[in-house]
């Protein structure tokens, strides 16, 4: 009796494993009202949100630590962009779910992942599976499903969320209207490339940035090589310029520059920064072939004390764009 009780646990312990559900946004594609529910755990969100492509959204505890590998997701959001409910249920695949889980050790107590949904404007969705891989120290992301749900037009969506003529979205609308609204970045998957920022060897500059690519994804960016999508905006870029002068601002790239690089055929992308002597005007490169391409060229400006309370900035000014 002993040895099949000790049995039973053990098989038990095999088909369940820690992992809580998660709920993302595109930046600057908010979405509101959300409701997930994997049938054995859910999420929702009354507040709008909008924390990036795949990052995950809120602190959630579903219940139960250990739960089995779900075979379909029910979901319920509102679009910004769209004013639409869109709702419906996604297939999973468990086994390849199950499989993840087991490769990454989530039937131990110190191991924890999470089932990432994905919500984006014209009911586009991805579901994603994301934990620490312990052994490289490193974020493991990946893509389980991808769908389309089918939107609704729903009168009780609140007024402050329909109408956009109030303060809250005004970033959001100035935004919309440099970038558009790229459908095309969630209906197919953005290209990544090898990406290399050369913006640090002024150190005495200190320059800092983030940035946003099309599909709404937020990259928080140190000096490093790295495997990701292109950016459209620096969100922001700062640096420290004489007596101490910190200059911080949002800049849009070229509009074509995917379209660019895509011409070229480049594989790996090499960004280069230089500052004028001003401390205020930037110039951004194209490196290929060792060769020096001017991108843009841009005025940064001193943020505002209410820029910095709400970490929200404005746009540079005298912005000038040199590719075609």
């Amino acid at each position: 009796m002993i040895s099949l009780s000790l049995l039973f646990l053990f098989s038990c312990q095999k088909t369940k494993f820690q992992w809580e559900p998660s709920i993302s946004a595109p930046k600057y594609y908010p979405v509101g009202d959300v409701k997930i529910d994997f049938g054995n755990a859910g999420h929702g969100s009354l507040t709008n949100f909008d924390n990036g492509w795949g990052d995950t959204y809120g602190a959630v505890s579903s219940g139960d630590i250990y739960k089995e590998a779900p075979k379909e997701v029910f979901i319920s959001y509102v679009s910004a962009i769209d004013n639409l409910v869109y709702k419906g249920e996604v297939l999973l695949p468990q086994e390849h779910i199950r499989s993840l889980f087991e490769k990454y050790k989530l039937d131990k107590k110190d191991n924890l992942g999470y089932l990432v949904v994905g919500m984006a404007p014209n009911g586009w969705i991805r579901v994603w599976f994301q934990t620490i891989d312990k052994k490289a120290n490193d974020l493991v992301c990946i893509e389980l499903a991808k769908a389309k749900l089918k939107g609704y037009e729903d009168n009780t969506i609140g007024e402050g969320f329909r109408n956009k003529k109030s303060k809250y979205w005004d970033k959001y609308k100035i935004y919309w209207q440099l970038h558009g609204i790229p459908y095309e970045a969630w209906a197919n998957n953005e290209k990544e490339y090898d990406m290399y920022f050369d913006f640090y060897k002024q150190e005495k500059n200190k320059v800092g940035f983030n940035y946003i690519s099309a599909d709404g994804t937020y990259y928080q960016k140190e000096n490093e090589k790295c495997y990701q999508k292109l950016p459209v905006q620096f969100n922001p870029i700062a640096w420290l310029g004489k007596s101490n002068i910190v200059y911080e601002c949002n800049v849009a790239m070229p509009k074509n520059f995917k379209k660019y690089i895509e011409q070229k055929k480049l594989k790996e992308v090499k960004l280069k920064f230089e500052l004028e002597d001003d401390d205020q005007h930037a110039v951004i490169y194209l490196i290929t072939n060792n060769l020096k391409e001017k991108i843009m060229r841009f005025k940064n400006k001193t943020p505002t004390a209410e820029e910095k309370k709400n970490n929200d900035y404005y746009y540079a000014t005298e912005v000038e764009y040199f590719i075609k």
